[in-house]
């Protein structure tokens, strides 16, 4: 008996729906184009963890999170931090940090503050004033993608039971994007 014939006579080998498989087939090509992505590019986030005065010394302490998927090897950083009227900077142009993706590492920092900020930090620590507003901004560079640009505001806020010591709250965190080569 023919093939055709056999199929014809026997229903049970007959595909009761072939849109149905066909409709399948399709839903498992589009859930394996929107699986997770891998996300590269992004610059890093950075913080001040903790700013403090000790003597005639400022210490600012930052985490750098990586939020990529992928490893972020920084071979140099420029950091800004404005303070009321006030920059604190920080250039390295042979700093050498590897970033595990997702994860964060910290970067301290030591400087000699001007006469003003510090009377500015004083004034915030024996709380004439509530909170100090602050611009934190620069650039690192990677190996992977080269210059990253970040850039967002907070405030600074004493640390209570820690003279000197103050803390920060992000407000407002720009878009952060790759720089433009040109």
């Amino acid at each position: 008996m023919p093939l055709m014939e056999h199929l014809r006579r026997n229903s049970y080998l007959r595909p009761r729906w072939p849109g149905l498989w066909l409709a399948g087939l399709a839903a498992v090509l589009v859930c394996s184009a929107c699986g997770p992505q891998v996300i590269e590019g992004r610059p890093p986030f950075l913080r001040i963890s903790e700013m403090s005065t000790q003597g005639e010394r400022l210490s600012i302490d930052f985490d750098i999170s990586n939020e990529n998927g992928v490893e972020m090897t920084i071979d140099a950083i420029e950091i800004r931090v404005d303070i009321g009227d006030f920059e604190v900077s920080h250039v390295d142009p042979g700093f050498r940090m590897a970033v595990d993706a997702n994860s964060t590492e910290a970067l301290s920092v030591e400087k000699t503050p001007s006469d003003g900020l510090r009377a500015l930090l004083a004034s915030l620590e024996n709380r004439e004033v509530i909170s100090l507003p602050f611009d934190l901004s620069g650039r690192v560079h990677t190996l992977e993608d080269g210059f990253l640009e970040f850039n967002q505001t907070g405030h600074l806020y004493p640390v209570p039971g820690k003279p000197g010591h103050f803390r920060s709250a992000v407000t407002q965190s720009k878009e952060l994007q790759r720089e433009s080569p040109y």
